[in-house]
Order: structure tokens, then sequence, then C-alpha cells
């Protein structure tokens, strides 16, 4: 009644004499425990927050795929011989366009990959598959590395903007990433691609670019 603090076993107050309403302090000291609507609220965002990290981070290391046509060896020396005429072309100064094939690229990418040294160290990167696929109007490019027991793979879709191939979005693992998110994850992955030096020298100096159903076609500046 009077608000004194009184420590147990007493039974009545050491201020006023009142004696103490045990059942009234319990049910205050009970209901003053629950979480309110509020605590209820902080505590489901922080749930929500941590299931939705959680979620992604599975999303990003499960592996995706692609499906994409395959060529011969044949076809990766046809790719081959079309960049080195576009290469030349830019040596001389000279304007130039080849239409390259899905085919003809990923038979290239395939032996690229297969040529490469064996990875050293349990934790080493290797790039396992690289590959692309041509839509009407847009292109896609896929790569997955594998980093100790984990494969990580990336997806990025891409469409003709003037004289570039400009990112449009991506994909980690099964995480989508789009606008600026994909081009964010396509830039920390560019230094896979600029190993190809001829494709990166010819995508620097495009005049034109134009995708179709199974092909692309590239036409360099002249003067470069």
């Amino acid at each position: 009644q009077c608000g004194e603090m009184n420590r147990l076993p007493v039974v009545h107050c050491k201020k006023c004499g009142a004696r103490l309403d045990f059942e009234t302090a319990e049910r205050q000291m009970i209901e003053s425990a629950r979480p309110t609507l509020q605590d209820r609220i902080r505590n489901g965002g922080k749930l929500a927050l941590a299931l939705a990290f959680l979620l992604a981070i599975l999303l990003m290391i499960w592996p995706g795929r692609m499906t994409r046509t395959y060529g011969e060896e044949i076809d990766a020396k046809r790719y081959r011989m079309k960049g080195e005429l576009l290469i030349e072309a830019l040596n001389r100064g000279l304007p130039a366009s080849q239409v390259i094939e899905e085919k003809e690229i990923n038979a290239h990418f395939r032996e690229i990959v297969g040529a490469q040294p064996a990875a050293r160290g349990g934790l080493a990167s290797r790039v396992v598959d690289v590959g692309a696929r041509f839509f009407p109007g847009r292109a896609e490019v896929f790569i997955a590395v594998k980093r100790g027991p984990f494969t990580f793979t990336g997806q990025f879709r891409a469409r003709p903007q003037g004289a570039k191939l400009v990112v449009t979005g991506a994909r980690a693992g099964h995480l989508p990433l789009p606008g600026l998110l994909g081009r964010a994850y396509a830039a920390t992955t560019g230094g896979v691609f600029r190993q190809l030096k001829n494709e990166s020298r010819i995508l620097r100096n495009l005049d034109a670019v134009q995708v179709s159903d199974g092909s692309i076609e590239l036409l360099t500046k002249a003067g470069n």
C-alpha cells in the first residue's frame, strides 16, 4: 500500500504494517513477464529477417544449371577463326563483323575448361563450367566455380544497348538478383572473363551487336 520494498518471508509491511497481498504480487509479476504486442512484433521481425537471410544463403549455395547447345571440335575451331578475324581487323584499323553461333562458343568454352590445370589445395578455386545462350534480343552467360566441396554458379542476362551488352539481371545459384544487384554481382565475377583477352578486346571495341535465336552478330569499330 505504501510502496515500500519488502523482502520475503515477511507477512506485513515493515513500514506501514499492512498485510502483504502475495497473490496480487505474483499475478503482477507474471503479467509483467509476458511479452507485449510490440515485443512480439519486434521478435517476429527479427525471426523473419534471420529466416530470409538463411534462405538467401541456401539459394546462393544451391548450384544452378544452364541448358545450351554444344558443338563439336570443328565448331570450336570456327569460333576461334572468327575471333581471330575480328582481332586482325582491329589491328589493321578496319571494321569487321562476324556471326557467332551458340554451339561454336560453347564448344570453345568446353575446351578451355577441359584444358585447365588441376586445382592445388583443398580450397583452391577452379572454373568447372562456362556457357552462353542466345535468344532474340537477349544473351545469357553461365559460369560455375568450384571452391573446396562447394560449387558456386552465376547466370547473367544481358541485352544490347547501343554498342554494348548491358547486364539486366543475374542469379547467384538460385537467388535472383535483378537490375543493379545483378550488375554488381557480375562485376565481382568479371575477372574470370577478363582472362579471355581476345573476347574482352572485341567487346570493348564493339560498334554494334545483335542477338538472335542461337547466334550473336558482332560488329567491331574501325581505327582501334
